[in-house]
């Protein structure tokens, strides 16, 4: 086995040998076909491949605000809080998130939800995932949801139902094969009952998120 492996060395070198005799811009790395397509190859896709492109470091951007952009800001909180509190906001609606559909509600609207939901008919519940909240004055956008302590939405559910007899008809030509079926699918009728801002907007605690335990 030694023997071997030190005749394929020697066998290598002679070759090695030869071939820079005969010539050198074979073993050159400017002339090998990798360095080729690392220099013009890769240029090329960049210029056809708009998603080929270098590396880009981000940096965050930190807005530079003002007194009197500081001072606004408090001022349209203020007004929030002020219409909240004095119930002067009006009829609020909200963007809520519902077995993974978004709907747009105001109170006594009424969401059909498709497919099976394990809520039974006169269940109470809350929709936590609120994505937005506002009326005609302003409006609370969530990053991607509204915090629990802040908004409240409350549901209840009123019916459960099976949608209208849908056909299912499948036919191949020449084939003697006919099909028919019909399905129902299940739904459940949602009606929103309040919509509330139980919160103050931009009123920071020490500690959120504790009224559940998982």
């Amino acid at each position: 086995m030694a023997s071997f492996i030190g005749f394929s060395r020697l066998l290598s070198f002679g070759i090695n040998n030869c071939v820079k005799k005969f010539n050198s811009n074979l073993l050159s790395t400017q002339n090998s076909s990798v360095h080729r397509l690392g220099n013009t190859e890769i240029v090329r896709l960049k210029h056809y491949l708009p998603w080929f492109v270098d590396r880009v470091e981000y940096k965050p951007v930190v807005p530079n605000l003002t007194s009197e952009d500081e001072q606004l800001a408090d001022d349209v909180i203020a007004e929030i809080n002020k219409q909240v509190a004095t119930e002067k906001a009006g009829r609020l609606f909200a963007v809520v998130h519902v077995c993974g559909k978004q709907f747009k509600v105001t109170t006594n609207d009424i969401i059909v939800i498709q497919g099976y939901w394990p809520p039974s008919a006169g269940d109470e519940l809350r929709l936590e995932k609120v994505l937005l909240v506002g009326s005609s004055d302003f409006t609370l956008i969530g990053r991607p949801i509204l915090n629990n302590e802040l908004v409240n939405v409350e549901a209840t559910v009123i019916e459960k139902t099976f949608s209208s007899t849908k056909t299912i008809f499948k036919f191949k030509p020449r084939k003697q094969y006919r099909r028919i079926n019909f399905t129902r699918e299940q739904q459940t009728m949602l009606r929103i009952k309040s919509i509330n801002v139980i919160g103050k907007v931009g009123e920071k605690k020490e500690v959120e998120g504790l009224e559940k335990v998982f």
